[in-house]
């Protein structure tokens, strides 16, 4: 019997905390779903990066030679010391024809298994007289499929067909590729000449690629340190050695990765300290409103755990719900964040990486933390005998605020504006809490308005102005959740106090006008305070991350963050208005004096 009636209050504990419950577990889903689908793009990119460096045998070495072309006894030397499979010798030089500059590269285009192009359109060339060449970009030109191209080589004319398209592994920058031979210019076309064409031209290049594939493994260590000590062997044979690190494309698609990276794990790490904190206000004034509850089980011979049980329930639940919920929109957030990539660059192939085991860390994550959070926070209330518990929790002393202390302005204050700016400042524990949790999401707001307002004027970071979005959009339903769970928190702690209001006659309008305007003043200050050290933020994120600055911050945003936390404030307090005025007046005043 008494286990049936312990459930009940578990029940009870659910339907009538139903409002809490949601609230928590969309916050949880909010901040599950950025901290994974922004930690899950760094390693999507460049494990698919790793992959197609890999399946497309990309060379880790080109070697040009300083005289103009290498001998078949410098090409001999090379695949005694690399090996024979991992040596391609080829033609590739940068021309000006007509007015625009051409690459034109010349090997075994379509069996070579160094660089392996990629045809997207058409076929490789079947006679002397076709090429391919390289797709068009934003600032590469192309030719059409049957189109003649006449090339002029050292004196040597011939007009070639066009059979197909490819891309090249070693130019996936779709933004200006410069010119090896022309170093203030960028190229105009990019011709592929097969091994088939009766053109007389020299090697000039050399193509390397190590045994050892895994070791690239996205720029790591290793693999620098390797490439560093063969460049200094390689350059002793005068000869100018280009590796993957001068690689404009792959190189700067390998450090936006990081860049993400590392956006992702800063802002993450603050929501969930504004998570976290807002789930311990939330546990440690549930736990005040359950004070009766509580002292009741501990006459009946409950242990604190047994007690604390349906508690842990309560958050175990919300965190789990709020998480699974989170993996679709984390999941879709990573896909997303990958394609906009392909703005600036052509993006490997996407692969499937340890999207579900990243999922499971940051949820087991929340998991835990919420766990001892509530775990600890009940044991200071269970810890307590069952008299003092089911006496009401003692006020603060009162003590003068700041205002007060200023006459020119407290004097000229009406009565409902000072008695709101005491009641604000008498729990401090309280507002402290409420304060912090406001500020962080307002802080949140405003580094994402400034990071997008760098990322534009830095027109080419499409990738990085698409997550300066997505962190304004999670950023603002946090900050909308922050200040809605909050509000009904303080509206549920007060029932008593507002009843009491209406039984002596105070208007709807008189009574919601008490309540809201002490939340009011908390988000003004909460909003004024939070764009200084959304600054500091921004300061410090502009320097860990190496991009931005602070002079690029449109003064619109300095603006536009805090008028966010006062309207995201009206919307609360306007869809809490119906559960001030609808208070039942005689069940609130029966509760425990």
């Amino acid at each position: 019997m008494v286990m049936k009636k312990y459930d009940k209050t578990t029940f009870r504990l659910f339907k009538s905390q139903i409002t809490r419950f949601l609230t928590l577990i969309a916050m949880i889903f909010i901040s599950v779903s950025f901290m994974s689908g922004i930690g899950e793009s760094q390693s999507k990119i460049q494990s698919s990066l790793t992959q197609y460096y890999q399946e497309q045998n990309i060379p880790d070495f080109i070697l040009k030679s300083n005289s103009g072309n290498f001998t078949d006894e410098d090409i001999e030397n090379y695949k005694q010391q690399f090996g024979e499979d991992n040596v391609l010798p080829l033609f590739n030089l940068d021309f000006e024809i007509g007015g625009k500059i051409y690459r034109i590269y010349k090997y075994d285009i379509e069996n070579s298994q160094i660089n392996k192009l990629e045809l997207l359109d058409g076929e490789y060339p079947k006679s002397a007289n076709e090429i391919v060449v390289e797709q068009k970009k934003d600032n590469l030109y192309s030719y059409e499929i049957g189109e003649n191209v006449e090339v002029d080589l050292f004196g040597f004319k011939q007009n070639f067909t066009v059979s197909g398209i490819v891309q090249n592994p070693l130019l996936i920058n779709k933004y200006k590729e410069p010119s090896t031979n022309y170093p203030d210019r960028s190229i105009d076309y990019v011709l592929y000449l097969s091994d088939k064409t009766m053109l007389p031209l020299p090697s000039t290049d050399i193509y390397i690629k190590i045994d050892d594939r895994t070791l690239f493994e996205n720029y790591s260590g290793a693999y620098k340190d390797f490439i560093d000590n063969q460049v200094i062997t390689l350059e002793s044979n005068n000869v100018t050695v280009l590796t993957l690190y001068q690689n404009y494309g792959l190189y700067s698609l390998n450090e936006y990765a990081k860049k993400v990276g590392m956006i992702g794990v800063i802002f993450s790490v603050f929501f969930m300290l504004v998570t976290i904190l807002v789930v311990y206000s939330s546990m440690t004034r549930l736990f005040d409103e359950e004070r009766s509850q509580i002292a009741c089980l501990k006459t009946l011979g409950y242990s604190s755990l047994r007690i604390l049980s349906k508690y842990l329930l309560f958050i175990t639940l919300v965190t789990i719900i709020g998480s699974l919920l989170a993996f679709g929109v984390a999941t879709g957030l990573t896909n997303i964040l990958y394609s906009t990539f392909e703005i600036q660059f052509v993006m490997p192939p996407s692969i499937e990486t340890a999207t579900f085991l990243n999922f499971v860390m940051i949820a087991c994550a929340y998991i835990l933390v919420d766990f001892f959070v509530t775990l600890f926070t009940g044991l200071n209330i269970t810890k307590n005998k069952p008299a003092t518990l089911l006496l009401p929790k003692a006020p603060p002393s009162g003590r003068r605020t700041l205002l007060e202390k200023i006459p020119f302005i407290w004097n000229r204050l009406s009565f409902k504006y000072k008695s709101s700016f005491r009641n604000v400042f008498l729990f401090r524990s309280r507002f402290f809490m409420t304060l912090i949790s406001i500020i962080g999401s307002t802080i949140l707001v405003f580094a994402g308005l400034g990071l997008l307002d760098c990322a534009i004027a830095q027109s080419e970071l499409g990738s990085i102005e698409y997550i300066s979005v997505f962190l304004i959009v999670f950023a603002a339903l946090l900050c909308a959740l922050v200040i809605y769970n909050l509000s009904n928190i303080n509206i549920s702690e007060r029932r008593r106090e507002i009843a009491t209001l209406m039984v002596l006659g105070y208007t709807n309008r008189e009574v919601t006008g008490y309540i809201f305007r002490e939340i009011y003043i908390i988000s003004i200050i909460a909003a004024i305070l939070g764009v200084p050290l959304g600054v500091g933020f921004l300061y410090f994120l502009f320097n860990y991350i190496s991009f931005g600055a602070l002079s690029s911050v449109n003064w619109w945003s300095y603006v536009l963050a805090p008028i966010a936390t006062i309207f995201f404030t009206f919307l609360s307090t306007l869809m809490l208005r119906r559960k001030i005025t609808k208070t039942d007046m005689n069940a609130s005043l029966k509760s425990v004096e």
